[in-house]
């Protein structure tokens, strides 16, 4: 069955083929731009080509915001597939991916859409993105002398699992 499939897609595809060459030689025949609309094989096409486009800047935010996670560890960042959170995509009116959304206790207060805020291309660098979210006031100046700091061990910063008012019992 794949065979023939094959067959008629390169059957089906010699005769686009001719048929544009006869109509790149005919100057003054017009080409209808609807019928070409309606193609299946070009919506499909065109739709195929859309969700890869998407996947990738997909993939483009994650990876600066992943960056970001790792640097500014007192904001959470959280990462929601669309495709598998329908509810959540209509609740939060996503339209376009990728869609950052800014909470502030609990309440979607701004929200980064595509690659508008960052210059409108996919080629910027995670501190442009880092400057946004400064702005916006959803992450703090970092210093270089806080990044020193981070790396020092803390005790008074320890957590404990489980503790116990008593010095003298084994729980701990």
């Amino acid at each position: 069955m794949v065979v023939e499939g094959l067959v008629e897609n390169c059957e089906l595809m010699e005769l686009l083929a001719q048929e544009k060459a006869q109509s790149s030689t005919s100057v003054n025949q017009e080409v209808d731009l609807d019928e070409l609309m309606d193609d299946p094989e070009l919506e499909k096409l065109h739709a195929d080509r859309i969700a890869a486009l998407k996947k990738e800047a997909e993939k483009i935010m994650d990876k600066h915001l992943k960056a970001l996670a790792s640097k500014h560890l007192d904001t959470k960042f959280i990462k929601l597939d669309a495709e598998n959170a329908p509810f959540f995509v209509t609740k939060l009116a996503v339209k376009t991916m990728p869609c950052v959304i800014i909470f502030r206790k609990g309440i979607a207060v701004d929200r980064l859409v595509g690659f508008q805020d960052l210059g409108g291309k996919d080629d910027f660098v995670t501190r442009t993105l880092e400057v946004v979210l400064i702005k916006k006031g959803i992450v703090s100046e970092k210093k270089n002398d806080e990044d020193d700091e981070d790396d020092v061990y803390d005790e008074s910063k320890r957590k404990t699992v489980r503790s116990s008012l008593n010095q003298d019992s084994g729980s701990d």
